[in-house]
């Protein structure tokens, strides 16, 4: 008679999993870079480093090649921020000499050295003075010179500052002769023979025939 067995059947040994001597399963080390691998890595962590150096400074060199003094190509709009969508401050006419302090976009920032209130103007309308140009900005300007209306009352004084004197008060809407611009004065003499004065630019503009 043939003997019966109970339950599955014994797997042989060599289908069973073998574990390694000390009781757990080994790993299989990392591959280690290569000389070569790491001078690639190295060069490239300091390619981007040098970028970044390069930019930083390459910002910084055209933010102080943009300060200075500029020149007033047109009559150029003096607006309270960098765009068309601000208010008019006045307008500036056309061949005087600007402080800009700062650029934002197409526009560059405009301080009066005089501590007037700052404003914008598009870079379109002003260059930049050459070393000549800073040492002459005190003389006669012919583009700057002619006929020009007080925007409000006016304070005419003897110097092209507010620590001058003031000469007299020239009322809104008056017509007045310019010769001369100085910074962010203009000055004014009379065809009349009344004593010369300063008025400050942003207090009038270019007269306009009817």
């Amino acid at each position: 008679m043939r003997r019966l067995t109970c339950g599955a059947p014994r797997a042989s040994l060599w289908h069973l999993p073998v574990r390694p001597r000390g009781g757990t399963l080994s790993k299989r080390p990392r591959p280690r870079l290569g000389r070569e691998s790491k001078g690639r890595r190295t060069w490239y962590l300091g390619s981007i480093i040098w970028l970044a150096i390069a930019s930083i400074a390459a910002g910084v060199a055209f933010a102080q090649a943009t300060k200075g003094g500029y020149l007033t190509t047109a009559d150029v709009n003096l607006r309270s921020g960098p765009g068309t969508k601000y208010d008019v401050v006045t307008t500036l006419p056309k061949g005087i000499k600007v402080n800009v302090v700062g650029r934002e976009g197409n526009w560059l920032k405009v301080e009066s050295k005089q501590g007037n209130k700052p404003g914008y103007i598009s870079e379109k309308y002003a260059r930049p003075l050459e070393t000549q140009q800073v040492a002459q900005s005190k003389t006669a300007s012919p583009s700057v010179a002619g006929a020009y209306r007080t925007l409000r009352d006016a304070e005419l004084r003897d110097g092209p500052g507010t620590k001058f004197k003031v000469v007299a008060t020239l009322p809104a809407g008056i017509k007045i002769n310019v010769v001369r611009a100085e910074g962010d004065w203009l000055r004014v003499e009379s065809k009349k023979g009344g004593k010369p004065g300063y008025v400050e630019v942003r207090t009038v503009e270019r007269w306009k025939d009817k």
